[in-house]
């Protein structure tokens, strides 16, 4: 037990100990932790013995050392002491020592001060010589730029600017007037800036006044390559002062041969983008190029009043565009940035859309043809000249396509208006030619040649009017005429071909056609007789036959041979169709003049014996008849054969209807027995016309219906009649129980008109009135049973 506390009180010394060290070597941080723990392990008081125990054993440390170090201390003290009076002793010496020197250097001083002052002197004046020779550079070329801003040298300023800036100022920068100067520096910089706008303004103007002669010597020379004429190119005063001055082809030349350079100075602008390359502003001056440019272009674009109206207009008008694109192209290729091709690109489309409505309105304006021919060519040129600056001209050529449409149509109407007054002027006759001299010249003209009129003598008849060798070379002149817009052109030989042969179907198709039809119409102003008509019809087979030296013709125009082949042109159908409409007609006027031949008669449908020979409208209608188809001699066959046929056949309708007309009441059969006799004379015509490949049996035939009626009813064979209904071979067959009937019941009413009555027989009359009855309820009969 007393080990064990033993051996817990060393332990208890030892960390007490250690704590004591730590507060000694400590700087007083830890004295809280320390103390804490001492008190926590309850060893206050062994703590507080063992502190004291330190606290004795270092104050005994202090008085040995004390002690040990004393007399040294009382030594030192007492020489300290010695050396306080030779210390006054010295002092005294220095004060006098230094009132001595003081009176002595008062002297020196002055003269001291007196130097320094002369030496700072000299230093500002050698200051200011430096000063003044840094700055007297920098004043001249100041003087000198002004010099040159004042006469607007803008180059030379802006080396001298260069110069101030890289050179003179920054030796000068320390002195205040320096700023003054490059101040100044920058006003002088946008002066330039805006003296090179301004050279830029002037420039544009000059581009303006001269951009319609550079567009003409551009014409020029695409018209030398183009082997067009110079008046396509050259102004009415121009040519009319060349013939005063009599100027032979050396202006030609010397236009042909001109530098775009000759006219103008491109200087201006090279120095204006070389000055804002200098100030770095090359971009801004670009731009602002860019801008004068686009406000420049549509006062060029813009149409001078009356342009429409005046062909130079229109060439001068072209021209200045042409010089105006000309110049921008040349300003692109010799200048690095100042424009792009995109920039070119949008100006020129701005500028197609313009020339476009420009172009579109010239031909809507334009009544002209020739104008247009000009026009057109004028086009070309411009297209030709303006193409080498690397301008759109595609959009251009297709315009000339609506040209040459709107000049086809004018050519179109101006030929409608020519073949009218040839037609207005013809007198429908056949051409009398009166000698070999004559024939020849027609046959040059007229190339057709007619085998049945070539053995014939002098004077000798063609078959066809004078207007068949008018219409046909009209037909060729406008064929020639569209033939001249190719010229010129950049096509190929079936588009030249289809240029002539696309309007000259027109041409037959529509114009010849609508005049023709015009003329022949009803309603036409010009009433055209019976043998006019027969005539028109005969020409249009002869130009019909005249169809292929057309064609002929046409190909020569595209190929120089007529050894090519071609399409055939729509003539002979159009031909075809009028000459079915002329027949129409024919028919029409044969029929109205048939009518009015049988509307003169007068019928007595009441009389009580016949007359014994053909009525006198029967006779007159038969004349006429005879002396119409005289004049068949040139007509188609066939033509001849269908007019002859439906010729009786009308007369025959016609007979028929007069008969069944409601108002004819009443018949007797003395009319019927006169108009049996009228119906035999036409019978007899129609055996004795002579037209080839047309027998008398078949016109027999028109009048076939009407003789059968008459022959039943006259030879009374009712029975036959009945029996053979329905039979092919019946004699009666083509009797319709309808017609017969309606004559019948007019036969019976004219049987029991009291004046009849009074002249005949009354037995007879009965005995017809009582057959007619029973015919009667048999022909009803036998409709009903028919039906």
């Amino acid at each position: 037990m007393m080990n064990g506390e033993h051996n817990d009180g060393q332990v208890s010394d030892t960390y007490l100990d250690n704590i004591i060290k730590q507060l000694e070597i400590s700087d007083g941080s830890q004295a809280t932790s320390c103390v804490r723990s001492v008190f926590v392990r309850n060893d206050a008081g062994t703590f507080l013995r063992k502190l004291d125990e330190r606290v004795k054993y270092y104050d005994n440390e202090i008085e040995k050392l004390c002690n040990f170090q004393y007399q040294g201390f009382v030594k030192a003290f007492h020489e300290l002491l010695q050396v306080r009076k030779d210390t006054t002793s010295m002092k005294n010496e220095l004060v006098k020592n230094n009132q001595m020197m003081q009176q002595a250097g008062q002297s020196l001083a002055k003269k001291t001060e007196s130097l320094i002052k002369e030496y700072h002197r000299q230093g500002n004046i050698q200051q200011t010589i430096d000063a003044l020779a840094q700055a007297f550079p920098v004043f001249e070329t100041y003087r000198k730029l002004q010099d040159c801003m004042e006469e607007k040298k803008l180059y030379p300023a802006l080396k001298l600017l260069e110069q101030l800036e890289t050179k003179h100022l920054a030796l000068v920068k320390e002195h205040r007037w320096s700023e003054l100067i490059q101040n100044n520096i920058a006003k002088f910089r946008n002066q330039i800036r805006n003296e090179s706008h301004n050279e830029l303004k002037n420039f544009l103007e000059n581009v303006a006044t001269h951009a319609d002669k550079i567009g003409k010597s551009a014409f020029a020379q695409a018209a030398a390559r183009l082997d067009i004429d110079r008046r396509y190119y050259t102004l009415e005063e121009d040519r009319r002062r060349d013939q005063q001055q009599q100027v032979d082809g050396s202006a030609d030349l010397a236009l042909i041969n001109m530098n775009i350079t000759e006219l103008i100075d491109f200087s201006p602008i090279y120095k204006s983008l070389h000055i804002n390359l200098f100030l770095n502003c090359k971009e801004e001056f670009s731009k602002h190029y860019q801008r004068e440019k686009q406000k420049q272009a549509p006062v060029i674009m813009d149409v001078p009043p009356k342009m429409h109206e005046s062909f130079d207009a229109f060439k001068k008008y072209l021209q200045r565009v042409t010089g105006f694109f000309i110049v921008e192209d040349h300003v692109m290729n010799t200048t690095e940035g100042l424009i792009d091709q995109r920039f070119y690109y949008e100006l020129s489309e701005r500028a197609t859309q313009q020339l476009l409505a420009v172009l579109r309105r010239a031909v809507s304006t334009s009544y002209n043809p020739d104008l247009m021919l000009d026009m057109k060519i004028v086009v070309v040129l411009f297209c030709a000249a303006i193409k080498e600056s690397g301008f759109p001209v595609t959009p251009l050529l297709d315009v000339l396509m609506e040209l040459r449409e709107s000049y086809q149509q004018l050519l179109l109407n101006q030929w409608s208006i020519k073949f009218k007054e040839i037609l207005r002027k013809d007198n429908y006759i056949q051409m009398v030619i009166e000698d070999e001299t004559q024939y020849q010249l027609l046959l040059r003209q007229f190339p057709l040649r007619i085998e049945a009129t070539e053995r014939l003598p002098f004077p000798r008849s063609l078959p066809y009017s004078e207007s068949v060798p008018k219409i046909f070379l009209e037909i060729k002149e406008f064929a020639a005429v569209c033939a001249k817009f190719a010229k010129g052109l950049n096509v190929s030989k079936t588009e030249i071909d289809d240029m002539i042969r696309k309007p000259s179907n027109l041409l037959l198709t529509k114009t010849l056609k609508s005049d023709l039809v015009e003329l022949t119409a009803a309603e036409s102003e010009t009433q055209l007789n019976f043998s006019q008509l027969v005539q028109i019809c005969i020409n249009t087979i002869h130009l019909e036959n005249a169809m292929p030296y057309l064609e002929d013709y046409i190909v020569a125009l595209v190929h120089g041979s007529t050894k090519q082949l071609g399409l055939r042109l729509q003539g002979a159908s159009m031909l075809k169709d009028i000459r079915s409409l002329v027949e129409d007609r024919i028919h029409d006027k044969l029929n109205d003049k048939i009518d009015q031949c049988l509307d003169i008669a007068s019928y007595d449908w009441m009389m009580q014996e016949s007359m014994g020979v053909a009525s006198d409208y029967i006779t007159t209608t038969i004349k006429f008849l005879e002396n119409t188809f005289r004049a068949f001699t040139h007509l188609p066959t066939q033509l001849s054969q269908t007019t002859c046929l439906l010729a009786c056949k009308h007369i025959s309708t016609s007979l028929i209807d007069k008969i069944l007309s409601a108002e004819v009441k009443a018949i007797s059969l003395g009319a019927l027995e006169q108009m049996s006799l009228d119906l035999m004379q036409c019978e007899v015509f129609a055996s004795k016309v002579n037209i080839a490949n047309l027998d008398s049996e078949t016109l027999l035939l028109c009048f076939q219906d009407l003789r059968q009626l008459f022959d039943l009813i006259m030879d009374k064979q009712w029975s036959v009649y009945f029996e053979r209904y329905g039979d092919p071979d019946s004699p009666f067959g083509r009797v319709n129980p309808h017609t017969v009937l309606t004559v019948v019941e007019k036969l019976r009413e004219g049987l029991k008109r009291p004046l009849l009555l009074k002249f005949n027989r009354p037995a007879l009359e009965k005995e017809n009135i009582k057959l007619f009855e029973t015919v009667s309820k048999d022909l009803r009969s036998l409709i009903i049973d028919t039906s």
